[in-house]
């Protein structure tokens, strides 16, 4: 059970199913209010083997830093290249889901039934049987330190 969402913390484990169209229910105590105009990120992350969901104002965060990065420093693009293609913006619905890409559901490994993990300023959606992590490729590697670097 959440707790806490009445100042915006994501807690607990909670399970759903995804549908056929790619679609979660978010768990009722993490949503926000303003229906489609509200966007989440939602990325797949290999070093933790799940997808990370920012929120509104974390999805703000990354805006803001990646407006700073310039094309003069082709490592930094470079990493915002690989976090934009691991992500797709998404936002709730009236009944509350979110609908992700094939590409981030493949990199996943979703199945049908899906696990929500609370991260108090974030959230996770993870198969029930998660892929390996991979925390020493250097693509991964690239991620983190663009990560790091954004400051999120």
């Amino acid at each position: 059970m959440s707790t806490g969402a009445h100042i915006g913390l994501f807690t607990g484990i909670h399970h759903g199913k995804l549908d056929e169209k790619n679609r979660v229910t978010i768990p009722a105590a993490w949503r926000f209010e303003g229906g489609g105009e509200t966007s989440f990120l939602a990325m797949f992350h290999p070093a933790l083997g799940s997808i990370v969901v920012f929120p509104p104002a974390m999805v703000r965060r990354i805006f803001d830093a990646a407006t700073q990065v310039t094309v003069s420093d082709p490592d930094k693009m470079d990493a915002l290249r690989l976090l934009g293609e691991n992500s797709v913006e998404v936002a709730c619905d009236k009944a509350g889901r979110i609908t992700l890409n094939e590409h981030v559901v493949g990199q996943a490994a979703l199945g049908r039934d899906v696990v929500f993990r609370g991260g108090f300023t974030t959230f996770q959606i993870t198969s029930v049987n998660p892929p390996a992590v991979d925390r020493d490729s250097e693509r991964t590697l690239v991620i983190l330190r663009a990560l790091k670097e954004l400051g999120i």
